[in-house]
């Protein structure tokens, strides 16, 4: 008998990943972990399998066996702001994966990424918007999107697609590439220089991790969801230079060294609309980046 409150997270070292492990832990759930990286997380509800993207079929049938209702696809191959030389070969080897995955669970939830899939634009994008992306990784999360389609209603299967914007918060590296806040606590923290590509006034949406997560777990829990396809953001946009003052100001910083890159050429503004996800979970009480950037430098504190 299927068990709802069994979930597979394939790859769950990241910070979303550890997140949601850790929600899905306090709702009484059993995760079960497949990936290279142990979650930084003890818990005897929690099961990790250490394992290759291609060992899946090692371990296909003892999952099988575990009924396991969903599984949640948080792989990410390519990286965020680089070229990808070898594209065919890394998204061949996530097809193929994400098919295998499809024949142990009842359901499949694919993160995609609100931020690299659509193009630039005034208005918050809702999730019929044409898909455009201005990079390799972007690229990828909108054929796979398509791939996850595809096979799904091959076999018969629900899904889901997640395209959160930017979250942040507990457990986000400091000194990876990817995370404009943590990546500017980092390197103010280290008296590093701070470099800001574009003009600093590009807007984006982003959404504290604690927000994200319970806004995801309303979702995960609908019996019935209208639509196979939700953005997952605050609905508000902010600026790099905002996002700096806010971030210095928490730190206790009056005198950065800031270099602006005005020759990279990025998306102006990008903003999800979130009315789909309100439709179906109701209004959600969003933590302000004030609060949510001066919680997650307290986290790092402790």
């Amino acid at each position: 008998m299927i068990n709802k409150k069994r979930v597979l997270i394939i790859g769950g070292s990241s910070f979303i990943g550890i997140n949601l492990i850790q929600y899905f832990l306090e709702c009484n759930f059993e995760v079960i972990v497949y990936g290279r990286i142990k979650p930084v997380i003890e818990n005897e509800r929690m099961k990790f399998i250490s394992a290759e993207m291609s060992d899946f079929d090692i371990h296909s049938a003892t999952l099988k066996k575990l009924e396991i209702h969903t599984a949640i696809y948080l792989v990410n191959t390519f990286a965020v702001n680089l070229k990808a030389f070898d594209y065919d070969k890394l998204f061949d080897i996530n097809k193929v994966l994400i098919a295998k995955i499809f024949d142990v669970v009842e359901r499949f939830i694919f993160f995609s990424s609100g931020g690299r899939v659509y193009q630039s634009s005034d208005a918050p994008h809702n999730e019929n918007d044409t898909l455009l992306a201005s990079c390799d990784y972007g690229q990828s999360k909108v054929e796979l999107e398509k791939f996850v389609s595809e096979v799904a209603n091959l076999k018969n299967k629900f899904y889901l697609i997640v395209r959160p914007s930017n979250p942040y918060g507990p457990y986000q590296s400091l000194e990876g590439s990817q995370g404009l806040i943590a990546v500017l606590i980092g390197r103010i923290s280290s008296n590093d220089v701070v470099d800001i590509w574009g003009t600093g006034f590009e807007i984006r949406d982003y959404i504290y991790i604690g927000d994200f997560v319970k806004i995801f777990y309303k979702l995960y829990m609908l019996s019935s969801p209208k639509y196979n396809v939700y953005n997952v953001g605050s609905g508000h946009g902010t600026s790099t230079l905002q996002i700096l003052d806010i971030v210095k100001n928490h730190l206790g910083y009056n005198k950065i060294n800031v270099k602006f890159s005005p020759e990279h050429k990025i998306i102006r503004s990008n903003v999800l609309c979130n009315a789909r996800i309100h439709d179906e979970i109701g209004r959600f009480d969003y933590t302000s980046l004030n609060a949510g950037i001066a919680e997650f430098i307290r986290w790092l504190n402790k």
